[in-house]
């Protein structure tokens, strides 16, 4: 194959199959299912290498299997492997400053009845409270909705960031995954998250807000493609699969078997909201169809919660502080 006619493969972000994508082309447009995705090539891009082989990532992943709680104690011992591939999801990577000036209602305590050294009455008194608080962000947005919830708001690390390359993403053997969401876009969610964690930060000052405004600098936003190593395999007859970061080894996401006391607790659990389901509406239908129905719903959706992990497999990830 020539320069002029080499190739790439991306995956669909909506049905997920692949694309052999020249080299400088943009846009592609599914062939399966008519979706149009980017590739970024107009775009200074950049990867993070691969610095953990499938074999260590998969060493990493059984290691932090095993001290989950309720696993199933011989899955490391009797893991059938069905399918590793390495994929290299798309992010922007958006980096910002906020200054937020705000004036509300703050809450003080003031003490009454001193006897023998002690106070006999607290009472809660509000008080005007205004301040200025400055805070930097970096946010990874993904570039596409087949990312999975899990791996939202993942931290992607800094070390080792390179220049994209498609020769480096052949020779690792991956295969890249189109976006969808464009800078501008990317940026906005960046700018809604970074006022939504400088509310949290207000509230920890103020109980109620009269008045609050936001300076948002964005410093940078650029396409990182992150790579995962995505294993499938099976235990005991049931397929299960891990998300494995390549370039920090953490575990993004997994679902493993959990073990037959934890199964047992969760059906038990997910039994008794469902007879206390039914338990309740009859008792509260003397009062009306609304209570009733709504004690119902209630304890019928936590039934369900409960009897879908008796049932299913339990989904994790690896904490990222």
């Amino acid at each position: 194959m020539t320069a002029a006619t080499a190739s790439t493969v991306y995956i669909c972000p909506q049905c997920g199959a692949e694309h052999n994508v020249r080299e400088g082309d943009v846009t592609v447009r599914c062939r399966y299912c008519s979706t149009v995705f980017r590739t970024f090539a107009d775009e200074q891009r950049y990867l993070l290498p691969v610095y953990y082989d499938s074999s260590t990532a998969l060493g990493n992943f059984l290691l932090w299997v095993k001290k989950q709680v309720g696993v199933e104690e011989s899955l490391p011992l009797n893991i059938e492997l069905k399918k590793v591939e390495l994929h290299f999801y798309p992010f922007w990577v958006v980096s910002l400053g906020v200054r937020t000036s705000f004036t509300g209602l703050g809450e003080d305590a003031e003490y009454f009845g001193k006897v023998d050294g002690a106070y006999r009455e607290v009472r809660t008194v509000y008080k005007r409270e205004s301040g200025t608080l400055e805070r930097s962000f970096e946010f990874a947005i993904p570039a596409s909705p087949e990312i999975p919830e899990a791996k939202k708001g993942y931290r992607i690390s800094s070390r080792g960031r390179s220049y994209f390359s498609s020769d480096y993403v052949k020779r690792v053997g991956g295969v890249l995954h189109g976006a969808t969401i464009d800078k501008a876009h990317a940026v906005e969610l960046a700018k809604e998250m970074a006022k939504n964690e400088m509310t949290w930060q207000i509230m920890r000052e103020v109980v109620k807000v009269d008045r609050r405004s936001d300076e948002v600098n964005v410093g940078e936003a650029v396409f990182v493609s992150v790579p995962v190593w995505r294993v499938t395999y099976r235990f005991k007859g049931k397929e299960y699969y891990a998300m494995i970061d390549a370039s920090s080894s953490r575990v993004i996401q997994a679902t493993y078997p959990p073990d037959v006391l934890e199964r047992a607790g969760y059906m038990g659990i997910g039994i008794a909201h469902a007879v206390a389901a039914v338990a309740f509406a009859a008792l509260l239908f003397g009062l009306g169809i609304l209570p009733a129905a709504t004690a119902f719903i209630g304890f019928a959706a936590a039934a369900a919660g409960y009897l879908s992990r008796a049932i299913g497999p339990t989904r994790a990830g690896e904490a990222v502080e």
